[in-house]
Protein backbone atom coordinates (compact mmCIF):
# COMPACT_ATOMS: atom_id res chain seq x y z
CA UNK A 1 0.00 0.00 0.00
CA UNK A 2 2.69 2.75 0.74
CA UNK A 3 3.76 2.28 -2.73
CA UNK A 4 0.15 2.80 -3.87
CA UNK A 5 0.72 6.32 -2.08
CA UNK A 6 4.26 7.16 -3.25
CA UNK A 7 2.51 6.96 -6.48
CA UNK A 8 0.54 9.53 -5.82
CA UNK A 9 3.91 12.26 -5.07
CA UNK A 10 5.38 10.86 -7.80
CA UNK A 11 4.25 9.80 -11.33
CA UNK A 12 3.48 6.28 -11.76
CA UNK A 13 6.18 6.12 -14.95
CA UNK A 14 8.92 7.18 -11.84
CA UNK A 15 7.66 4.85 -9.56
CA UNK A 16 7.82 1.72 -12.37
CA UNK A 17 11.52 3.48 -13.00
CA UNK A 18 12.71 3.85 -9.34
CA UNK A 19 11.74 -0.40 -8.90
CA UNK A 20 13.43 -0.92 -12.40
CA UNK A 21 16.52 0.90 -10.62
CA UNK A 22 16.24 -1.13 -7.40
CA UNK A 23 15.66 -4.55 -8.79
CA UNK A 24 18.82 -4.04 -10.93
CA UNK A 25 20.43 -3.45 -7.22
CA UNK A 26 18.87 -6.16 -5.47
CA UNK A 27 15.96 -8.99 -5.56
CA UNK A 28 14.58 -7.98 -2.66
CA UNK A 29 14.35 -4.02 -2.57
CA UNK A 30 12.06 -2.48 0.06
CA UNK A 31 10.19 0.63 0.36
CA UNK A 32 12.85 2.84 1.70
CA UNK A 33 15.27 1.54 -1.40
CA UNK A 34 12.74 2.79 -3.31
CA UNK A 35 11.72 6.07 -1.93
CA UNK A 36 15.47 7.26 -1.75
CA UNK A 37 15.75 6.36 -5.61
CA UNK A 38 12.59 8.98 -5.94
CA UNK A 39 13.74 11.80 -3.63
CA UNK A 40 17.69 11.57 -5.10
CA UNK A 41 15.99 11.58 -8.80
CA UNK A 42 17.78 8.59 -9.86
CA UNK A 43 14.83 7.16 -11.76
CA UNK A 44 15.57 10.03 -13.86
CA UNK A 45 18.99 8.58 -14.82
CA UNK A 46 19.08 6.44 -17.67
CA UNK A 47 21.86 3.26 -17.38
CA UNK A 48 24.31 4.71 -19.30
CA UNK A 49 24.66 7.98 -17.60
CA UNK A 50 25.12 6.00 -14.46
CA UNK A 51 29.10 7.13 -13.08
CA UNK A 52 31.38 4.51 -13.98
CA UNK A 53 34.98 4.31 -12.68
CA UNK A 54 37.37 5.78 -15.02
CA UNK A 55 40.02 3.27 -15.84
CA UNK A 56 43.33 4.03 -17.49
CA UNK A 57 42.99 2.04 -20.69
CA UNK A 58 47.06 2.28 -20.89
CA UNK A 59 46.93 -0.68 -18.23
CA UNK A 60 44.13 -2.98 -20.20
CA UNK A 61 46.67 -3.30 -23.29
CA UNK A 62 49.74 -4.58 -21.16
CA UNK A 63 48.60 -7.22 -18.58
CA UNK A 64 51.07 -8.43 -15.38
CA UNK A 65 52.89 -5.25 -14.33
CA UNK A 66 55.73 -8.07 -13.00
CA UNK A 67 58.04 -10.00 -14.10
CA UNK A 68 58.23 -14.28 -13.87
CA UNK A 69 61.05 -14.00 -11.04
CA UNK A 70 58.58 -12.12 -9.06
CA UNK A 71 56.37 -15.17 -9.11
CA UNK A 72 59.20 -17.98 -8.89
CA UNK A 73 59.41 -18.17 -12.70
CA UNK A 74 62.45 -18.13 -14.87
CA UNK A 75 65.36 -16.34 -13.89
CA UNK A 76 64.68 -16.92 -10.31
CA UNK A 77 67.96 -17.90 -9.25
Amino acid sequence: MGLLKIADKYSVIRLEEACQKALSYTPRPNYKSIQTILKTGQDKLKNEEVARPIMNDNTAQFGFTRGAGYYGGENNG
